[in-house]
C-alpha cells in the first residue's frame, strides 16, 4: 500500500468512524441506530462535501441522500408486504440515507454490496460454527452498513 493511497483513500474513509463505531456498537447491543447519530452522519457528510467541492455539492448530496432514503424506505415497505415481516429497521434506512451524503448515489451500490457480503460472511461463519440460522433469525445490520460505508469511501477515492 503506497503512502499516497493511504493519504488519499484510506484516511478520508476513516472520517465518519467516530459516528459509525458508536452506531455499530449501539445497534449490536440494543438493535437500534439512534437518530442523533444518523443526523450527525448526514450533517458531517454534507459538511465534508461542502468543504471539498463547495456549497452546490452539499446541496446535491442532500438531494441524493433524500432520494436514497426514499428508495430504501420503499424497498423496506415492499419487502414487508411481500414477506409479511420487516426485514430492515428504520434506523438502517436512515443510516443509508445519511451515508449517501458521504458517497453520493453512485457509492450506494458499493455500500450495500459491502454490507450484504460482510453480513453473509458472518452468518455463514455462524452456520459453520453450528449456530442455527433460520428465516426469522434477526441480525443487527448497522455494523455491516458502517463497514459498507467505509468500503464505499475507499473504493470511491481509489476510483
Amino acid at each position: 500500500m503506497s503512502a499516497a493511497f493511504l493519504v488519499t483513500a484510506v484516511l478520508p474513509a476513516l472520517l465518519p468512524l467516530p459516528l459509525t463505531l458508536p452506531a455499530s456498537l449501539i445497534d449490536l447491543r440494543r438493535r437500534i441506530i439512534p437518530d442523533g447519530l444518523n443526523l450527525a452522519l448526514l450533517v458531517l457528510g454534507l459538511a465534508v462535501a461542502a468543504g471539498t467541492d463547495g456549497a452546490p455539492a452539499a446541496g446535491s448530496r442532500l438531494a441524493q441522500a433524500g432520494l436514497a432514503f426514499l428508495l430504501v424506505w420503499a424497498m423496506r415497505i415492499l419487502h414487508a408486504r411481500v414477506s409479511g415481516r420487516i426485514g430492515l429497521g428504520l434506523g438502517d434506512v436512515k443510516f443509508m440515507g445519511a451515508a449517501t451524503a458521504w458517497t453520493g448515489l453512485a457509492g450506494l451500490p458499493v455500500l450495500i454490496l459491502g454490507a450484504s457480503l460482510s453480513a453473509l460472511a458472518v452468518v455463514g461463519l455462524g452456520a459453520l460454527a453450528g449456530r442455527r440460522i433460520e428465516r426469522t433469525t434477526a441480525l443487527p445490520f448497522g455494523p455491516f452498513l458502517a463497514l459498507g460505508l467505509h468500503a464505499a469511501l475507499v473504493v470511491g477515492a481509489a476510483g
